[in-house]
């Protein structure tokens, strides 16, 4: 029996999602609707969310499918209320919307919402911290095992956007 151990192993590897990738969660889009709260200039009322996306990329249209499907025809979170506005990454940047949500592994092409976020001086959230790490997105989202945020300064910075000093206690600054 121990001779079908690799072969199971090396199955595992093409039948699991790609590591590090986690469908976006109703828990997820409720941190990142908290996150603008904690904006020195925070937002307020209907709040479109332009979700970020690559019709061609299996798991972020996934993603895409799933906020759009979380937030209805809008969700409210704190004193904003999300509507959802799919965008595909070919369409980044000419879309016009108040927040970024970057839908995860959209690899190099993510930076062209980090590109957008900072010329119209807009907030962009992920759940794909590569993203953050990489500068194409200002905040990332983790909400399992426990909720992590992650800003990156740089990023922030360059898109106009600062947080409460309460906030920055919170948070792991890249």
């Amino acid at each position: 029996m121990n001779r079908f151990y690799p072969a199971l192993i090396c199955a595992s590897i093409f039948l699991v999602p790609a590591s590090g990738y986690a469908a976006v969660t109703a828990k997820d889009v409720q941190v990142a609707g908290r996150v603008l709260g904690f904006t020195t200039s925070p937002l307020t009322g209907n709040v479109k969310l332009g979700i970020v996306y690559d019709p061609a990329n299996a798991g972020s249209a996934a993603d895409e499918a799933a906020l759009v499907g979380i937030l209805g025809a809008g969700l409210a979170v704190g004193s904003v209320t999300l509507v959802p506005l799919p965008i595909p990454i070919a369409n980044v940047a000419t879309a016009s919307s108040d927040v970024i949500f970057l839908t995860a592994g959209l690899g190099a092409a993510a930076a062209q919402a980090g590109t957008r976020a900072a010329a119209e001086k807009i907030l962009c959230i992920t759940t794909d911290l590569a993203a953050t790490q990489a500068g194409s997105c200002a905040v990332d989202v983790q909400t399992t095992p426990s909720v992590q945020i992650t800003v990156n300064k740089a990023t922030a910075a360059a898109s106009g956007v600062s947080f409460a000093s309460a906030f920055m206690l919170m948070i792991t600054e890249i």
